[in-house]
């Protein structure tokens, strides 16, 4: 009985975990520097309760700090100090993709729909066929950026009305026409790719697989 219990115990411990996590993913860097100040503030009224007020610590003027508030205030302390982490991960990580993209230019939607001459669903997704002229590389490079600025700074703020939470970008160059694919793991998100298309470019020719 006991062997079960801990095997419980420890199965419950990785679910938070994962739920932890899978929280983590969906704040933008601002979302986690709120939830840090939040802790922040939380430790500092944590730290001021385990301290007696003036004139109350006895005669001698000596107190002991009440060990349940220190304990809060260090716990707060240690969530606001993730969160901040978590924050300038995502920071980094924008700054990387963004390499010589200049700050005010991540939010802008580097790609037209004059741009795409041809849309196609994939299972997975769109493949959208850029029109001869295009650079596709840089095209690519910029719409890699604007995703990743939208991965840190929260999907509310990209100005392309493609990007879709949960989705992927890849350049496409062979002896076709290039293009950019728009992909998930995740059905629902790659439907909701294809809706997107469908409502900028309209009706989308099927495609089994590129």
């Amino acid at each position: 009985m006991r062997g079960f219990l801990a095997v419980l115990v420890c199965l419950l411990a990785v679910l938070a975990c994962l739920s932890c996590v899978h929280q983590a993913r969906e704040l933008s860097a601002a979302d986690h520097r709120a939830e840090a100040a939040q802790h922040l503030a939380r430790s500092r009224a944590e730290r001021g309760a385990a301290t007696p007020a003036a004139g109350a610590a006895g005669a001698a003027g000596g107190y002991a700090p009440a060990p349940q508030r220190v304990e809060a205030a260090d716990r707060e302390m240690r969530a606001a100090v993730e969160h901040l982490l978590a924050a300038q991960r995502l920071e980094s990580f924008e700054d990387a993709r963004c390499h010589a993209i200049a700050p005010a230019q991540r939010s802008a939607c580097p790609l037209l729909a004059s741009a795409v001459t041809r849309v196609l669903e994939t299972p997975a997704g769109v493949l959208l066929e850029l029109r001869d002229g295009v650079d596709a590389v840089d095209t690519f490079r910029r719409l890699d950026c604007h995703l990743a600025y939208a991965i840190a700074q929260g999907f509310d703020r990209p100005s392309c009305p493609l990007f879709v939470k949960g989705m992927e970008i890849s350049l496409v160059m062979g002896s076709g026409p290039h293009a950019i694919r728009m992909t998930s793991e995740d059905g629902a998100v790659a439907e909701q790719l294809q809706q997107q298309a469908r409502r900028i470019f309209g009706a989308a020719t099927p495609l089994t697989a590129r």
